[in-house]
């Protein structure tokens, strides 16, 4: 039996980086749903925001948030479906109180979500108030826009690291957070998949970024496919990648139509 798992980042790769437009996907995803493909949202976003990106893009599969964070597999309660989260990250509230005492201590020039208002994300995201909200609904990071010099960045990420805690860089803002990745998620839904199966099974996995918080995520993945980011493009260790052309959503199409689709086909041959 063969399972196929598309891991899929939101900002950048699926929606426009600019004006969040994704309407070119959807037929794609229907695509992707008639053969079997799982889509799985795989992003740096909130549970509630990508709660709600799953009614937009008609999804019912498992979903990561806050950058493999959080999990959220399926659970039958009464034979409805319910999310719930499977936590490999630290809670939000040490996070912050991390960051409260390094910037009192150090006074280091950085600002995060837990500093600002539905205003002020909205300023810094783009997104509008009612999706501000969602993005301010976090539970195992924090997002911040760092305004000190390089040499205060570089102490301030050993001092996160005293308390078992890193920065990784995403499409916008650096991401306060534990040891996890988007990489970490995709081997846990892998093996949950294979455990909760009643036969032998083999998984496929096919994955699509444009950031560096994507990269752990694209090398463990079976088929990596990468987007144009807004910063540049991001280079990865291994030969098989694909590099799409265009800008998201057009290049998630190009991606899956150009690459994946022609790989499992290959696969099944």
């Amino acid at each position: 039996m063969l399972l196929n798992y598309l891991f899929t980042d939101l900002d950048g790769t699926l929606l426009n980086h600019h004006d969040y437009e994704y309407r070119p996907v959807l037929p794609v995803l229907s695509r992707l749903k008639a053969l079997g493909v799982t889509v799985i949202l795989n992003s740096s976003k909130t549970s509630a925001e990508l709660a709600d990106w799953l009614k937009r893009l008609d999804l019912q599969t498992p979903y990561v948030a806050e950058n493999g964070g959080a999990i959220y597999w399926p659970q039958s309660e009464s034979g409805v479906p319910v999310w719930r989260p499977e936590l490999l990250g630290r809670p939000y509230s040490e996070i912050r109180s991390v960051l409260l005492r390094l910037r009192e201590e150090n006074a280091w020039d950085f600002a995060g979500f837990g500093d600002w208002s539905l205003q002020d994300v909205s300023h810094f995201t783009g997104l509008r108030a009612e999706d501000a909200r969602r993005a301010k609904e976090r539970a195992v990071s924090e997002p911040i826009l760092w305004f000190g010099s390089d040499e205060q960045f570089e102490d301030f990420k050993a001092a996160l690291s005293r308390f078992n805690l890193r920065v990784l860089k995403g499409g916008r803002f650096y991401h306060v957070m534990a040891h996890h990745d988007k990489a970490n998620a995709l081997r846990w839904i892998k093996e949950r998949a294979i455990e909760s199966a009643n036969e032998p099974v083999k998984v496929l996995t096919g994955a699509l970024g444009d950031g560096e918080n994507d990269r752990a995520m694209l090398e463990a993945a079976d088929f990596a496919m990468v987007l144009p980011a807004a910063n540049g493009c991001l280079e990865l260790g291994r030969k098989d990648a694909y590099y799409a052309q265009k800008a998201a959503p057009w290049g998630w199409v190009e991606a899956v139509e150009g690459h994946y689709l022609q790989q499992l086909a290959l696969e099944n041959n």
